[in-house]
């Protein structure tokens, strides 16, 4: 069995902006106000519970709206309905689409010029009873060429479609209403998003034996996907989750295709994939393979970072000019490795929804990880203290500050005062402590630990090792921004948005770039610095990459982004053998 995944599968831009203004509003509002939605956000009841622990929820009828705001869906509303809603005395947070924003223009200025409306869509749909609403109560709604007869005559025509409509659908009923009425206006406003998907079925179609479509099933675009696939004469099964994957009936395909709905978060289709790629090596194999297993347990556990410790530890001394020592890189793979399990533990919720593959692996063997990250966090402090007593300081004040990280510091009464409790709150905290930790262990130890160091070469290899690190961090909240949005965490992507964040790494990387070229020039260091323009260069190409979607999610992601850290290992070997 093989997998293919769609590209466009997941949030469009509308449903991601709806998100990111509903979950921005529940940010603001005030400790006594409510956030509704005019009617569900999205058609996606596992994204809709995990709003309501936001506090945000549905709007029901005879609701008192005072001190509230209500978010309007992407799919829009009616004129009258939001001149209700601005009556009520509620604040009015407008999501609706810009592409249904763009068809209500259409309509309205075409009602006023005496044009009656005719869209395609689904009768009784949030977003075609939103557009029936700017119609001057001359709009009518077809879903298929046979109802096209059983329309009124009229004299003029606006032809429209519902934003996720089916293009062929669309394309012969607007045939068919050109036909009857000559004196028509046809306008395209099936959302760009909404066509490369279908059409990405349509092509992933002929390459398949069978489609799973995630997403939930009151999602007019998600049904839309199955329908298409059906057509081409695939067999399709609409989930919601991974728990509904019936995978006896799929053991019977060779090639199984991968795509989701608009409104259908990266997590909820991330779960779905992995559930069918572990099956397809039981299904091949029976039990999973010694080497399968072997990288599942590297990547999920932290193992494979902590490898990548060492290598950066190892790299960090030839930088600072002097002799590798083991102990130095088993400080820094033991304090890192116990850093990133004991944080999982923290943090299981956000981890769960990004990484479900990672969070399997806990599940299953939580005592075990628990344990060693005890042990490791304890073993790297006594080895500290066997260098001497700044190494040992320097290890038990970044443990104790990993310890504090989530603590609430000021207490709840002064939340109107000071918004973050925590500093695990603040927006960008997570990515930098995260560096600041790899930069302490593995270049600042190093260095304290050995006394023919040169300190002018400490900050080229604190900038190194922090601007490695930041990159990777921040790709993988790039990815895992659906997940984190929806819990209210506040990474770097989250806060600034991800086209500010590309421009701070690319500067980053840059000015990085620029600092390993000049510091050997200026005795700094010694020229091992060109040795890691590498890393550099893999960095920028693993983010091209990921922006180009080439590079998939989970830990195939992990295992690409976390290699330059073995890298730089690789790097110094290279060095010392020319």
């Amino acid at each position: 069995m093989r997998v293919i995944v769609a590209k466009k599968a997941g949030f469009c831009m509308g449903v991601r902006k709806a998100m990111d203004n509903a979950l921005d509003a529940a940010n603001k509002v005030e400790s006594d106000g409510t956030i509704y939605t005019e009617g569900p956000l999205i058609h996606n009841p596992q994204v809709l519970e995990k709003l309501e622990k936001q506090g945000i929820r549905a709007l029901k009828e005879d609701t008192d709206l005072s001190k509230s705001t209500v978010v309007i869906r992407a799919h829009g509303i009616t004129p009258k309905r939001r001149q209700e809603l601005e009556a009520s005395g509620a604040a009015i947070c407008d999501a609706t689409c810009p592409r249904v924003k763009r068809v209500q223009l259409i309509i309205e200025e075409n009602a006023k010029e005496g044009f009656s409306t005719v869209i395609v869509g689904d009768e009784g749909h949030a977003e075609v009873t939103g557009l029936l609403g700017y119609t001057n109560g001359k709009g009518y709604v077809v879903s298929s060429p046979e109802e096209v007869s059983e329309l009124p005559d009229m004299e003029k025509i606006c032809i429209v479609a519902q934003t996720t409509q089916d293009m062929n659908t669309f394309a012969l009923i607007a045939d068919k209403l050109k036909h009857r009425y000559k004196n028509h206006k046809v306008f395209d406003t099936i959302c760009s998003s909404t066509s490369r998907r279908q059409e990405e079925v349509i092509s992933l179609s002929e390459d398949v034996d069978a489609m799973i479509v995630v997403g939930g099933r009151g999602s007019a675009n998600t049904n839309r996907l199955v329908q298409i696939a059906e057509k081409k004469g695939v067999p399709a099964f609409l989930v919601e989750t991974e728990q509904e994957l019936n995978l006896k009936k799929l053991a019977d395909y060779g090639v199984i295709g991968i795509t989701a709905g608009a409104s259908t978060p990266n997590w909820l289709l991330e779960r779905v994939v992995d559930k069918v790629q572990n099956y397809q090596g039981e299904k091949n194999k029976k039990v999973q393979s010694f080497t399968e297993k072997a990288i599942t347990i590297l990547i999920g556990s932290f193992m494979y970072i902590g490898i990548g410790a060492a290598s950066f530890s190892y790299a960090s001394a030839v930088l600072l000019g002097i002799n590798p020592r083991v102990k130095f890189c088993a400080i820094a793979t033991l304090f890192l490795f116990s850093m990133y399990v004991l944080n999982y533990f923290a943090n299981k919720e956000a981890a769960a929804l990004s990484e479900p593959s990672r969070a399997k692996l806990y599940e299953k063997y939580q005592v075990t990880f628990m344990v060693l990250g005890i042990v490791a966090a304890i073993l790297s402090t006594i080895l500290a203290f066997t260098v001497n007593i700044d190494v040992f300081f320097c290890i038990f004040f970044a443990s104790l500050f990993g310890i504090a990280y989530r603590v609430s510091i000021v207490p709840k009464r002064f939340t109107s005062i000071f918004r973050y409790r925590s500093l695990a709150q603040i927006p960008g905290s997570k990515e930098m402590f995260i560096s600041i930790a790899w930069a302490v262990s593995t270049g600042l130890i190093t260095f304290l630990g050995s006394a023919e160091s040169s300190l002018s070469s400490l900050p080229v290899v604190l900038a190194f090792t922090f601007s490695m690190v930041f990159t990777r961090t921040v790709l993988l909240d790039v990815r895992d921004v659906q997940g984190d949005r929806i819990i209210g965490k506040e990474t770097i992507p989250i806060a600034i948005g991800k086209n500010n964040t590309k421009v701070i790494l690319v500067v980053m990387l840059t000015l990085l770039t620029i600092l390993l070229i000049i510091s050997p020039m200026n005795g700094w260091t010694s020229g091992f610095s060109y040795y890691l323009l590498p890393c550099v260069a893999y960095a920028c190409g693993y983010l091209y990459l990921y922006h180009k979607r080439l590079i998939p999610s989970g830990f195939a992601c992990e295992s690409i982004t976390d290699f330059n850290f073995i890298l730089a290992g690789i790097m110094v070997a290279i060095w010392h053998f020319l």
